[in-house]
């Protein structure tokens, strides 16, 4: 491997159990088709086309809660003992974030602790909202302080929106509604204050943050009128760029140029949300992230591989 060998931290899983545990819940299908197949040689050869060193893996939407908190608890530790095997296998090549059982505050504590202390995983993923509401509300405070004590990554990672369905409404959900719930994230974690409590953790927003970039402004505009503000002292655009973004679905000028506005270029990530975009279409849109002229001299490298070399421990102590 070189050195400007990628690190890709949006990167899934879909293993057999966990098709069949979203089937039992009746979901046959992914958000826009059907399930792809996925196995640790794919996503191996898509890593020696596209120069990926490392690839943190995680599972992704629906998620482990189906309205059974056991089934939640119990699908939750198989997941992330999946995760582990697979990093502890080739740490070269693997890492992976971790679920946690919410809504179960006490057995998402627990899991934390077995995540880290044991099973040495790299941070934890959190879908945007789980059983009608959203991350960063107050009942899983709890959650947040324990991963802001362990100074945690957190990979944040929309699905679908909590609500009822509007009549008629048939679009795909990751086409529009994925980059909205994400910026709704993070104007939750920002307005409610978690980003000022709890400075420690490290949150990554998926696909260049959604739509934030766009209202990043909007949200500037208006939030000193807000009855938030003392929850955000800085204003919110400081603690937008607090956040981490990777660049998975945005290879092109125009999402990375918005990015690129407003997120320092040590905080920008590769990402490609392989597998649930064919092959043909991980490989166009890495073209296009490597097309992008928008990188001033060495930025590129950063965003490739230095800052997540900065930002997780496994590669403490590797030449970057």
């Amino acid at each position: 491997m070189t050195s400007r060998a990628r690190v890709d931290v949006h990167h899934h899983v879909l293993p057999e159990f966990y098709k069949d545990a979203q089937r039992a819940a009746g979901i046959v299908a992914s958000a826009y088709r059907a399930f792809p197949e996925w196995s640790v040689e794919k996503s191996l050869a898509l890593m020696e086309r596209q120069d990926i060193a490392t690839t943190i893996l995680s599972f992704t939407s629906p998620g482990v809660f189906f309205g059974d908190l056991a089934q939640t608890r119990a699908l939750t530790m198989r997941c992330n003992d999946f995760l582990a095997d697979i990093a502890a296998k080739r740490p070269d090549r693997f890492g992976g974030f971790a679920f946690l059982p919410l809504p179960d505050v006490d057995a998402s504590l627990k899991e934390i602790a077995r995540v880290f202390d044991d099973l040495k995983l790299d941070g934890v993923c959190l879908l945007t909202s789980v059983d009608q509401r959203y991350i960063g509300h107050a009942d899983f405070e709890p959650v947040y302080a324990e991963l802001n004590r362990r100074k945690a990554i957190v990979f944040i990672h929309p699905c679908y929106p909590p609500g009822g369905e509007a009549r008629d409404y048939d679009l795909p959900r990751m086409l529009v509604d994925y980059p909205f719930e994400t910026t709704k994230v993070a104007a939750n974690l920002i307005l409610h204050g978690v980003m000022e409590r709890l400075s420690d953790i490290r949150f990554i927003l998926s696909h260049s943050g959604g739509t934030l970039p766009m209202l990043a402004h909007r949200m500037a505009i208006f939030d000193k009128m807000l009855a938030q503000r003392e929850n955000y002292p800085l204003g919110a655009m400081a603690y937008v760029r607090r956040f981490w973004f990777d660049t998975a679905l945005s290879g092109d000028k125009v999402p990375l140029d918005a990015l690129r506005a407003v997120a320092d270029p040590s905080r920008i990530l590769f990402g490609t949300d392989y597998p649930y975009i064919p092959d043909d279409v991980a490989d166009r849109e890495t073209a296009g992230f490597d097309a992008y002229a928008g990188f001033a001299p060495g930025e590129r490298e950063m965003v490739e591989r230095e800052n997540a070399a900065a930002l997780f421990g496994r590669f403490k102590g590797r030449a970057v």
